[in-house]
């Protein structure tokens, strides 16, 4: 049996399924920002930074996210390499920041993550925060205690 060709309904589905993929192609007003984006009022609002604050520390991170691979992400290469001008020297002292930046543990670091963990060094930031930064960073193992053996190891680390 022959399906009737009905125009109604093929003019209905193109409405649903085509045009609304067209139309964002180019009708979206909405600016592109990388994944992990988060917008400045509202990271304003939950850190001492202001919002032009916030969005000066937007320029900074799409310049070190963008120093090696530009995905809108910071790889520890790309840390390091801001940090310290060096990618490929191992650096215990950085891979320890970057891993207290790190808030979601999958290998990068998103804008959100960035400024929030740039706070704790805000003059105005909690000092509560300020503890719990410094402790996490001697806290090589994750024990909940610092050994003595953690303490000296990055005090050596630091020694220029």
């Amino acid at each position: 049996m022959r399906r009737k060709a009905n125009i109604y309904n093929d003019t209905v589905n193109f409405d649903r399924w085509i045009s609304p993929k067209l139309m964002g192609c180019f009708h979206s007003k909405t600016p592109r920002h990388a994944q992990g984006y988060e917008e400045p009022t509202i990271l304003a609002a939950e850190t001492p930074f202001t919002v032009s604050d916030v969005e000066a520390l937007f320029e900074l991170f799409k310049k070190i996210s963008s120093s090696i691979i530009d995905d809108g992400l910071i790889h520890k290469e790309e840390f390091q390499l801001a940090l310290f001008g060096n990618r490929n020297k191992k650096n215990l002292f950085a891979d320890r920041i970057f891993h207290l930046f790190d808030y979601k543990r999958n290998g990068v670091i998103e804008f959100g993550e960035f400024v929030r963990s740039l706070a704790v060094f805000h003059p105005d930031g909690p000092l509560t925060d300020k503890i719990t930064f410094s402790f996490r960073l001697y806290d090589l193992r994750q024990t909940g205690y610092i050994e003595r053996g953690e303490v000296g190891l990055l005090l050596v680390l630091l020694k220029p």
